[in-house]
């Protein structure tokens, strides 16, 4: 007997979002290929909840929902063994059936045969049924042909149950997500604008206002940084990044990822120290490499309690070089060391959310690594007992070329300089922060205004927004260059749009250069002073 009730078995059914849903061409297919193969004219595929029984697909008769003690595949259900998977009902011989509507009613039902259709986990779902109003008395090769298009009907609800879990698994993903960023994003805004309402205050003092100031200035990085998060791994994901794979010695990677992460390692007071055997050179993306590590050690200090430890070790074998990242930290439970590299994916955190993080910056870590024709992986003994993160780059014997950086030289000048933005805000600090260097500076909130602004005085440089309403960033800066006497104008961009194609995009336009918002201000003034520079 099969309780047709039973929590689990309707939660299966639920999980599948089948009842009481369209035709499906799959299902139709298997009814119509069931009543030829079984040479009778009628074959459905029924699902049986708790009260009813849902057609899913008919092949000679229409599609009905039925209550329990109009169905025959109820019935049938409700009287099974355990381990039955074909059942077979004879009104002319079983009693119990002699009255039922479906044999007495308009169908007139004489004979009928189904195949039990089960969940993955063995849960009784409906049948594959044929009903006709003739006796038949099925052979064995009749009932073997049932089950195998039963076992086809259960393929294709394994297969649906699948992509509904994982569906459903990307639902509840996108909702954690969600909610995390909400609160990454107001952590920040809370201390900027108390912050800001300290400044308002006519009593505030100097030392008070620095601090508000530095307040300010943390929170806005920290924001930008969970922009730049997001960014980069979907243009990850999104397959945008190209890389421009060189020898490049792994001490400099290293270097380069410690200096991104000081702060953060220092503030939490850990030991960070590093073994280097040789000085092994690996083929790598001088700018995307050193994030995987980034990514690493920021994992690392954040899921370590404070004074914790985390050492580094580099040690090549001639085709490949390991770079291990353990530390003494909170461990990782061996049901979630492929979860956290899973987009969004992370352990099970507690509500305070202390550690932060958007579940983004692993897989995003584990993506490069792997355009990298490397890996990463990570192991660890459970909770408590710390983790190692490794990550396998190829080794090369070439020797490293390097690129002298260009020394800029800090000079004082003047420069006239347009800044372009339909954001008030924007522009005006932008402009306010130029002033204070001492340029000259005129503002345009709109491309036409930034039109005639040029064509009054050409100006030394232009800061353009690449969003702007009517004409967009690109047609600016092309109808600039087409003003005579503007040949000399050094034009930047500056978006919300950073990936390698966007700066293209800007190249192709007519910009000299191109910056990401929020703007990094230091390598804004170094360009500035070069500009100075060439212009005397």
């Amino acid at each position: 007997m099969i309780a047709l009730n039973h929590p689990a078995r309707l939660s299966c059914l639920t999980n599948l979002h089948i009842l009481d849903t369209p035709v499906d061409p799959h299902f139709d297919a298997l009814t119509k290929l069931t009543a030829h193969v079984l040479r009778v004219p009628r074959a459905f595929v029924n699902f049986v909840d708790g009260a009813r029984t849902w057609c899913k697909s008919a092949w000679g008769a229409a599609r009905e929902i039925r209550a329990h003690d109009q169905s025959l595949c109820a019935y049938a259900l409700e009287n099974m063994g355990e381990s039955d998977d074909v059942i077979i009902l004879d009104p002319a011989s079983q009693e119990s059936i002699q009255q039922h509507p479906e044999v007495t009613g308009e169908s007139k039902i004489i004979f009928y045969m189904a195949f039990v259709l089960r969940s993955p986990d063995g849960f009784v779902l409906g049948t594959l049924c044929v009903k006709d109003i003739v006796a038949h008395k099925p052979a064995e090769h009749d009932i073997a042909a049932l089950r195998l298009l039963g076992a086809q009907v259960t393929l294709l609800l394994a297969s649906l149950l699948e992509k509904q879990e994982v569906a459903d698994r990307a639902r509840r993903n996108r909702d954690q997500f969600l909610a995390m960023l909400a609160h990454e994003l107001r952590a920040p805004m809370s201390p900027i604008l108390t912050a800001v309402q300290i400044l308002n205050r006519s009593e505030v003092t100097t030392s008070q206002r620095e601090w508000a100031k530095k307040l300010i200035g943390r929170h806005v990085r920290h924001i930008g940084q969970i922009v730049e998060h997001l960014l980069s791994t979907s243009m990850v994901s999104l397959g945008i990044i190209k890389l421009h794979l060189e020898p490049v010695r792994v001490v400099d990677l290293l270097e380069q990822a410690f200096e991104m992460t000081d702060a953060f390692v220092e503030d939490r007071h850990h030991s960070l120290t590093r073994t280097i055997v040789g000085d092994p050179v690996v083929m790598a993306d001088r700018v995307q490499c050193p994030l995987i590590l980034v990514n690493l050690l920021s994992n690392a200090a954040k899921y370590t309690p404070p004074h914790g430890q985390i050492h580094v070790s580099v040690e090549g074998d001639g085709e490949r070089v390991r770079i291990a990242l353990r530390d003494n930290g909170v461990g990782i439970e061996a049901n979630d060391l492929e979860e956290i590299f899973q987009i969004f994916g992370q352990t099970h955190r507690p509500l305070d959310r202390s550690a932060g993080g958007l579940g983004l910056g692993l897989p995003f870590a584990r993506r490069l690594a792997e355009w990298h024709d490397g890996s990463l992986e990570v192991s660890s003994e459970g909770a408590g007992k710390g983790s190692e993160f490794v990550l396998w780059l190829r080794q090369t014997i070439e020797t490293e070329q390097r690129e002298e950086g260009h020394q800029f030289v800090s000079l004082e000048g003047k420069l006239d300089i347009v800044v372009i933005d339909d954001n008030v805000d924007t522009a005006d600090a932008l402009a306010l922060y130029c002033q204070m260097a001492g340029h000259s500076v005129r503002v345009a909130y709109r491309s036409e205004d930034a039109l005639d602004l040029v064509r009054q005085r050409i100006p030394d440089v232009v800061l353009s927004d690449i969003g702007l309403p009517e004409i967009d960033g690109y047609a600016l800066v092309r109808a600039l260059r087409a003003i005579a006497g503007t040949a000399s104008i050094f034009s930047i961009a500056i978006t919300g749009y950073a990936s390698k194609s966007d700066k293209q995009l800007a190249n192709d336009a007519g910009f000299d250069d191109h910056f990401s918002k929020p703007v990094d201000l230091k390598r804004l003034d170094a360009l500035l002073q070069e500009i100075v520079r060439k212009h005397t």
